[in-house]
């Protein structure tokens, strides 16, 4: 009987926090770390090429990725997203897609599990997932225990276990990566007389900052169950990649052909 209510315990459904999250990043507090993030997502984006961008459940504004043609935003109806879905039923095609940006999707999940692959799913074999979440060992890991705003429900995953995750998907993690070493503070002031401690710290490449980021790149094609009534056209977003056959996919058979090869 114990075991059974803690199995229930378990599987209880978690309330839609994606739109506290984006609340919270308008504060003083989520604005600093919304500042050192971005610090580490665009220099990143910067790298990657292709024709489609997927940003699940973006809780701040959009880091700018120059040379991706097409940007969607795709999640919770609470944001400002183009598509709508659930975690576990992306409306997107299999290899539609050259990045995937998860910025603390798996942190406020209901199953980060069922986000993961989804994501995996939809990036074509060569193209790139990009994670940034909370890290558990930083001061910002004892700081979401302290505080009554929304990241006291935050998983903080640690990033070798999204590694293992990502292996198991066909992914290989090509850089991790951290940031947000200073505290966050109700002064912008202090906040930023505080920047030498970021720039020394990153400079030692510290895993100790308040946040990661991981790059990885698809290898191979997972299994996944596919049901087509699910997947959705969304063609008014621009040139679709969510169908099977576009100008796309003679780009992506070129990607798994260099990949066998090499």
């Amino acid at each position: 009987m114990k075991l059974q209510r803690f199995s229930e315990f378990l599987s209880r459904s978690r309330p839609p926090l994606a739109g506290a999250l984006a609340q919270w990043f308008l504060t003083d507090k989520g604005q600093q770390l919304e500042h050192m993030e971005r610090a580490l997502l665009e220099p990143q984006l910067t790298r990657h090429f292709g024709s489609y961008i997927v940003y699940y459940n973006p809780p701040v504004a959009l880091a700018t990725a120059p040379h991706i043609r097409h940007a969607v935003r795709l999640g919770d109806a609470q944001l400002e997203v183009q598509l709508q879905c659930t975690e576990h039923k992306w409306p997107i095609a299999a290899d539609a897609v050259d990045v995937v940006v998860l910025q603390h999707s798996l942190d406020f999940a209901a199953s980060p599990h069922d986000v993961l692959r989804e994501a995996a799913h939809c990036v074509r074999a060569g193209g790139h997932l990009i994670i940034l979440g909370a890290h558990v060992w930083s001061l910002f890991g004892v700081y979401r225990h302290c505080t009554r705003s929304v990241w006291r429900h935050a998983h903080c995953l640690a990033p070798a276990r999204i590694s293992d995750w990502l292996g198991v998907l066909g992914f290989s993690v090509e850089k991790r990566t951290y940031g947000a070493y200073r505290p966050l503070l109700k002064s912008h002031t202090l906040h930023g007389k505080l920047a030498p401690l970021e720039q020394y710290a990153s400079a030692k490449h510290l895993p100790i900052g308040g946040c990661y980021m991981l790059v990885a790149r698809k290898m191979v094609h997972g299994m996944h169950p596919q049901t087509h009534s699910l997947r959705l056209n969304v063609q008014k977003l621009g040139p679709s990649v969510v169908t099977a056959h576009t100008p796309h996919s003679k780009h992506i058979k070129h990607s798994e052909e260099h990949d066998r090869s090499s």
